[in-house]
């Protein structure tokens, strides 16, 4: 138990120091953004009307606002849209498009964006200039910024949506069909019985859903650097990279952190604290109602529509660029970085996974009530941005290398080894590798625990005997989800300064503008990705059977 609490602590060692830093002084960078005229300096050279209305900390909350509401609206549409269809329905090709319609999870949000803003440049500039010339310039950076935010908003859209999707369809296929027959029996219409009773037995699982959905746009850097669009996590970057003011942007992350804790409440709040009970008994699960032939055609052209505009049609304009680059570069030229990406998923993977089934395992042991909250609290790890763990890992390194020794210890954890990036991800994503070894250990029944203890095994030869074997599915689906998510992720491996092929990415993408060149790194990831989605698929239908 006792290592337990120390990674439990470790989880709420960055929140600590986000707290402590509010009560130092204030810096000249936290003023310039929570001050409409820092200094009284525009007011001093008689330029009143060129003082803001609004501070900028107010615009880059604005901003994120606008963000998450929109995306977090369209992509709960969207996936329970598409759950209902694939779930409620029986037609030709179901199977197919319900797996089809993951595969937008395999495209980093920061390449999809860039593929759409690519797509998208020569109407955005039509529309520009002919704003420009028939109206206004006022008019144009107005259409400009709004046409910024659209983009953004559909793409993270699209990007995210499967969250909620892949959550609302493992609701709505494991229900009873007692509840939909009965609903029918009573006159009740499909929609009907879908809307009273299949979306509110669904309900947690929805919520579930967008509460990723929403932690994962509070996370979103790449996108929104590359669309233009200054969210309170561009500006954590801005303030530490070019301002070089560490102390305001430990302020900012605590700013997010508390936008954190009041989207964690809303979950709660959106759950109802009720209790929804469905029967989830195998020879009763709803098949799907028959599809007629027009109806069959439309739920396949509505789920071919999605799929086209969240993956073929992104997939094709990198594919095609990559393959314009591939006559002046080469695969080989990025094998430093995907040697990098991969040893670094592979052991952090590994390192995760050792201890999601310690604390797993250690919570089967003592199921006690202090290690439920435990348990809650490492979950907690993956609220806290990517960005926000970064720089607190940074700040707390500063402190500590302070010393000579402390000095060395920081050079090597940080800088001469990758342990200071893999601790970082573990905090980060213990939650991912956590999640399914939990589920496998509660399929295995307590009476298993005693016959092993009968037979003179204690708790440690028992796991590996009993328990190990029996959680190979679980452990590799954790294994995978966690190598999947650490090679896509952006803005922690990039304020850790270590060089991935998501980190080359988006350097080629944003900062250089070498469309072309960027885009071989970046079907490597989208490859990687769709395999190991189908390798997921593959273990779970196991799982099932």
């Amino acid at each position: 138990m006792l290592g337990v609490l120390l990674i439990c602590a470790l989880v709420c060692f960055p929140l600590f120091l986000i707290l402590i830093e509010f009560f130092q002084p204030v810096t000249e960078g936290w003023q310039q953004l929570t001050q409409k005229d820092p200094g009284g300096l525009l007011a001093e050279l008689g330029l009143p009307e060129e003082i803001p209305e609004v501070t900028k900390l107010y615009e880059r909350g604005q901003s994120t606002f606008i963000m998450l509401l929109g995306v977090g609206t369209c992509s709960t549409v969207l996936g329970v849209s598409l759950a209902w269809i694939v779930s409620m329905w029986d037609f030709p090709m179901r199977k197919l498009l319900s797996f089809l319609l993951v595969l937008p999870l395999a495209i980093p949000s920061y390449i999809l964006a860039t593929a759409y803003k690519l797509i998208t440049i020569d109407t955005k500039n039509e529309v520009a200039v002919w704003a420009k010339e028939n109206h206004s310039l006022e008019l144009m950076q107005d259409i400009d910024q709004v046409w910024n935010y659209i983009l953004a908003i559909f793409v993270l859209t699209v990007g995210f949506y499967p969250y909620i999707y892949l959550a609302a369809r493992t609701a709505f296929s494991t229900l009873s069909s007692a509840y939909l027959e009965s609903a029918r029996m009573l006159g009740e219409s499909t929609f009907t019985a879908f809307h009273k009773i299949a979306l509110r037995l669904a309900r947690p699982a929805i919520v579930g859903g967008l509460l990723l959905v929403m932690l994962e746009t509070l996370n979103e850097f790449g996108a929104m650097k590359i669309l233009g669009i200054n969210t309170l996590t561009t500006e954590i970057f801005y303030a530490w990279t070019n301002l070089d003011d560490i102390s305001a942007a430990m302020r900012l992350a605590g700013c997010m952190m508390v936008i954190v804790f009041i989207i964690l409440l809303l979950e709660i709040i959106l759950r109802g604290g009720k209790r929804y009970d469905a029967s989830r008994s195998a020879s009763t699960e709803f098949a799907g109602k028959k599809a007629g032939a027009l109806g069959s055609t439309v739920f396949l052209l509505i789920g071919i529509t999605v799929f086209s505009l969240a993956f073929i049609l992104p997939f094709w304009k990198i594919t095609s660029l990559a393959c314009c680059a591939l006559t002046e570069s080469r695969i080989s030229d990025f094998s430093a970085e995907i040697m990098s990406s991969l040893l670094l998923a592979a052991k952090a993977s590994a390192f995760i996974t050792v201890v999601s089934l310690f604390v797993a395992y250690s919570h089967r042991l003592v199921p006690h009530w202090i290690m439920q909250v435990v348990l809650k609290i490492c979950n907690l790890g993956y609220a806290i941005p990517g960005a926000i763990l970064g720089l607190t890992l940074i700040t707390w390194s500063g402190f500590f290398s302070q010393s000579a020794m402390g000095y060395k210890t920081v050079e090597f954890i940080f800088y001469g080894s990758s342990i200071g990036i893999v601790l970082a991800y573990m905090i980060r994503f213990l939650v991912a590798g956590l999640n399914p070894i939990e589920s496998g250990l509660k399929n295995i029944r307590n009476s298993l625990d005693e016959a092993s203890r009968i037979m003179g095994s204690n708790s440690f030869v028992t796991f590996f005997k009993v328990h190990l074997p029996m959680l190979k599915y679980s452990i590799s689906a954790g294994v995978l989800i966690l190598f999947i998510d650490i090679l896509k992720e952006l803005p922690l491996t990039l304020i850790m300064n270590h060089e991935t092929l998501a980190t080359r990415t988006y350097s080629l993408f944003a900062m250089e503008e070498r469309y072309a060149t960027g885009s071989i790194p970046a079907l490597i990831l989208i490859l990687t990705g769709v395999s190991g989605i189908a390798i997921l698929q593959f273990f779970f239908r196991n799982l099932k059977h």
